[in-house]
């Protein structure tokens, strides 16, 4: 008996996991981040970050809390216009378990999954570097999740 399956392979198959933490909001879990580097595996890929929520959250406020970071972070606001209109064509909302994923190659463009399934991509050679200042960037709002995420305390 021959079987057959539709089997994908994960976004982050090939990459190592530098670090995981949460996103804390008041009494709150938000999500789980996790962060990954490709070493010499995978020359396209070069880094991804995966959330699984904890929180439902509509298409609006995710997209919201990104311009709010990116505002933070000092990106020009004809930038963060672009790429949320980008963003809104991508991106659904989300619920308790959901995970989106965001893989960035090394022209700096990068591709979203949904829990494992390519749902788009944004090809700006500046977007993948903003989308993951948000967490990445020493001047992030969340800087002890940053740390977790790069693997610098435990």
């Amino acid at each position: 008996m021959l079987i057959s399956t539709n089997i994908m392979a994960s976004p982050i198959t090939d990459l190592n996991k530098v670090g995981e933490g949460e996103m804390h909001y008041l009494f709150w879990t938000i999500y789980a981040a996790e962060f990954y580097r490709s070493e010499h595996s995978a020359p396209e890929v070069r880094q991804a970050l995966r959330i699984t929520y904890y929180k439902s959250i509509s298409q609006q406020n995710l997209i919201e809390a990104t311009l709010d970071q990116w505002q933070h972070l000092g990106y020009q606001p004809e930038e963060m216009v672009r790429w949320s209109v980008s963003l809104v064509k991508i991106w659904p909302s989300v619920k308790p378990g959901d995970k989106l994923t965001f893989v960035s190659n090394n022209h700096g463009e990068g591709q979203f999954f949904f829990d494992g399934k390519p749902i788009g991509s944004i090809q700006d050679p500046t977007f993948a570097d903003a989308f993951l200042d948000i967490w990445l960037s020493e001047r992030t709002t969340e800087p002890k999740l940053r740390k977790q995420l790069l693997g610098l305390s435990q």
